[in-house]
């Protein structure tokens, strides 16, 4: 009976093959590519223990070696000599791949714990019964023993009496609460041998984890695409499309000085930054954006250039977009397996373009356990980073040191923006080989000098009367407000006002499914396209690399860069030729009314160091006061804001800022932490640090029993995650009453829907609306 390596039947010779196969599809360096050929071979004879198949229903001879984890094991198979041949630093990163190309929170008990004792009694145990399990590894392995197998006694006698840290044989996993001094010493970035050990170990998990997907949907005809090139030059592909639509193509003179390098570009919002971004890269592109609704666009707008079998799709609702997607184009039974297939492709990098919201990628900086799969990635791609000015200064702060560790490793980054805050960009040229600087091109390209924003002061904090207006007079209309509540509240009044028919909402607090069917209406908003009068209400969604073009922006206060985020969705590759304003930026008409309007969103300094920027810098009014700037702006004729403007505002605000504490401390205070050598014990802990997150998806009550039916008829995964799109809504925690909560209570007869729903949550006292979002019952 064969050797068996998954419970599914596959044997270990079939899988250590499929894992080849995967390691031979990849586009890495020949020596390294031998290297780990031999690391694939050796990863998993630990498999042969008797602990280890009888959980997967193999059937070999108890040999009284304790439960360990079988990768523990697998060293012990590596020949003395093999060892001796790589010499110490590469025998350590050979060693510590395979220790830990499973690596389970549980090992910390088996490497620092009680468990220790476990280790030394199996490698004990191993001195004993190692030749009965060679030979039967060596019987599961004829015919394919490209490398020798034969019980290492010494590393054996050693462990049965030491620990595995202590030998000196492998690398300390990357943990500084447990091992501040070894860690700050030996794993450095710019370490020759740690950089190989990232490569290795991120190379084999990649490989191991793409092969068992694969055997795990049986699937194998996926082990030829782990890692699919595109064969075109993208240069030439974005360039032909762009030529077809405009007589000047500014990308193509630019990128050519600077394709391939280091490279920071400010340019306009709708200045074809995603374009330039597709023309800049040589090889596996992974494109990040903020938010999922970006990227969901992002993805599409990629996948025109490329075709959906060369574009991933990578964040953690990617499978419930395409399921939307398909049944919105009704090939969804046509389409099932390969949405799937997108969705596993895209968690491996297997395409040439990648589109990511930020926390698939930059948690990694926090070396959690496994993060060396993402870095191996990043070692070998081009990474484009959209929009940095719209995450938090915690984020910002990893963004920054995520592209200091990939140029340390080989990588190359884009940072696109239409406003970089100083303070950020001082600290990439300080930390990385930034090869051509900051390629500033507002001067230089035609939309650089479009006329797109006439803008107006609001002494109000109701945007309603104006939007009706403006719609009737048959314009687009855009409506930002700051929070959801004065989000719903605005559309509600709009509703009462101009119908249902013609007013659309967006934001965080709706179902998937509904913010996908918003997303597809605004498919006819986007740049280039003649959509009918209509009013969107949303909230900050709207801000990151949202593609759409409406008429009139009418906004609550904000800080500077996010208003020129928001002034980026109207007017995108179009001239504003009137002289009535067609950006209302409303501040409330007391001092009351404008901390009501960005409480609890925005730091206050930052948005009266807006208003402070703006007055001194654009309109020339000297350093007023901000209770002075609050009377006199909206007595402000309208007056025009250029792009080149927008840009030395969004400067001059975090000039002023840098001076003060809150949010430049927040950022200054994270590069600090990661500088020390910080690494997270937990990959969920990484992602919570990165989200920050405050919020929590619950079932609104009204939902509850529709929920619950639905679930009855769940077979597997994939179909819980499209009920549940239906159903979970994001709610801020200082939000909710804690004490609503209740855990949701299900029916099945099959325990892994039970296991599923167990960490859903039925808030009580609230309410959902199709459409609009939930209610919740006042604290």
């Amino acid at each position: 009976m064969p050797i068996l390596a998954k419970s599914n039947g596959i044997s270990l010779r079939e899988h250590v093959e499929d894992v080849l196969k995967v390691l031979n599809n990849f586009s890495i360096e020949p020596d390294l590519k031998e290297f780990l050929r031999k690391a694939v071979f050796y990863h998993d004879l630990g498999k042969v223990s008797y602990e280890f198949q009888k959980k997967v229903g193999g059937n070999v001879p108890e040999d009284g070696i304790p439960e360990v984890p079988h990768s523990f094991l697998s060293i012990a198979f590596v020949p003395e000599n093999t060892l001796e041949e790589m010499g110490e630093d590469l025998s350590k990163v050979f060693l510590s791949a395979i220790l830990y190309h499973h690596w389970r929170e549980t090992y910390l008990d088996y490497l620092f714990g009680s468990k220790q004792g476990n280790v030394r009694e199996a490698f004990k145990r191993l001195l004993e019964v190692g030749n009965n399990l060679i030979r039967m590894i060596k019987e599961e392995m004829k015919d394919f023993l490209e490398y020798d197998v034969e019980l290492n006694r010494s590393l054996c006698e050693y462990l049965s009496q030491n620990s595995i840290l202590d030998s000196g044989l492998i690398l300390p996993p990357h943990l500084i609460s447990l091992l501040p001094s070894i860690v700050l010493k030996e794993l450095n970035l710019k370490d020759d041998v740690y950089r190989c050990y990232i490569l290795t170990l991120g190379t084999l998990m990649r490989a191991d984890r793409f092969a068992s997907c694969a055997e795990g949907v049986g699937k194998k005809d996926l082990l030829e695409r782990a890692d699919i090139e595109f064969k075109e030059d993208t240069f030439e592909v974005i360039e032909s499309d762009l030529k077809r639509r405009y007589e000047k193509v500014w990308q193509s003179d630019v990128v050519k000085e600077i394709r391939g390098k280091n490279v920071v570009l400010v340019a306009p919002t709708g200045a074809g930054k995603t374009e330039f971004a597709l023309m800049w890269s040589k090889g596996k592109t992974v494109f990040t954006l903020p938010l999922q609704s970006a990227t969901n666009m992002m993805y599409e707008r990629v996948k025109k250039y490329f075709g959906e079998e060369n574009v991933g799709l990578l964040h953690s609702d990617a499978a419930i977009h395409l399921f939307l997607t398909s049944l919105y184009r009704k090939d969804f039974e046509d389409r099932e397996g390969e949405i799937l297939e997108i969705a596993e492709q895209s968690r491996f990098f297997s395409y040439p373009f990648v589109v990511a919201t930020g926390d698939q990628v930059f948690p990694a900086t926090l070396k959690y356990p496994g993060y060396e799969m993402i870095y191996s990635v990043m070692a070998n791609s081009f990474l484009v980073i959209d929009e940095i000015q719209a995450y938090s200064p915690e984020a910002a702060a990893i963004i920054v040191k995520t592209v200091e560790d990939v140029n340390t490793l080989g990588g190359k980054f884009l940072i696109m923006t239409a406003t970089l805050p100083g303070f950020i960009k001082d600290e990439i040229i300080k930390r990385t080989d930034l090869d051509e600087g900051v390629k500033d091109v507002y001067d230089s390209i035609p939309q650089g000098r479009l006329r797109r924003n006439v803008l107006k002061f609001k002494d109000s904090s109701d945007p309603t009367e104006e939007a009706v207006k403006l719609y009737e007079e048959g314009w687009k209309v855009l409506v930002v407000r700051n929070t959801v509540k004065k989000a719903i509240e605005t559309y509600q009044k709009l509703v009462e006002k101009i119908g249902k028919e013609r007013v659309l909402l967006v934001h965080s607090r709706m179902t998937l499914e509904d913010r996908k069917e918003v997303e597809r209406i605004l498919e006819n908003y986007r740049p280039g396209m003649n959509g009918e009068s209509i009013v969107l209400v949303s909230t900050q969604v709207v801000e990151a690399s949202m593609d759409i073009d409406f008429d009139i922006l009418l906004t609550d206060v904000a800080p500077a860069d996010s208003l020129v985020q928001r002034m980026g969705r109207i007017f995108r590759k179009r001239e504003w030729t009137e002289n009535n304003p067609n950006t209302f930026i409303y501040i409330g008409k007391s001092k009351k009314e404008f901390d009501s309007l960005i409480k609890g969103v925005y730091s206050k300094d930052i948005v009266e160091n807006t208003l402070k920027a703006l007055s001194e810098v654009i309109l020339g009014l000297g350093e007023e006061k901000i209770d002075v700037l609050f009377k006199n702006l909206p007595k402000q004729q309208p007056f025009s804001l250029n792009e080149s403007q927008k840009r030395t505002w969004v400067e001059k605000t975090y000039e002023k800022l840098e001076l003060e504490k809150g949010y430049m401390e927040r950022f200054r205070k994270t590069l600090d932490v990661l500088d020390s050598g910080y690494s997270s014990e937990k990959k969920h802990e990484a992602h919570r640090i990165f989200r920050r997150i405050s919020s929590m998806s619950i079932v609104p009550e009204n939902l509850k029993e529709d929920l619950v039916e639905e679930l009855k008829g769940a077979s597997n995964y994939f179909e819980f995650k499209q009920i549940t799109s239906r159903y979970l809504v994001d709610v801020p925690l200082y939000d909710m009453d804690g004490s609503l909560l209740e855990p949701l209570k299900v029916e099945a007869q099959d325990e892994k829907v039970l296991r599923w729903t167990s960490s859903l949550y039925v808030l009580k006292g609230s309410k959902y609306e199709k459409g609009i979002g939930i209610f919740l019952k006042e604290k």
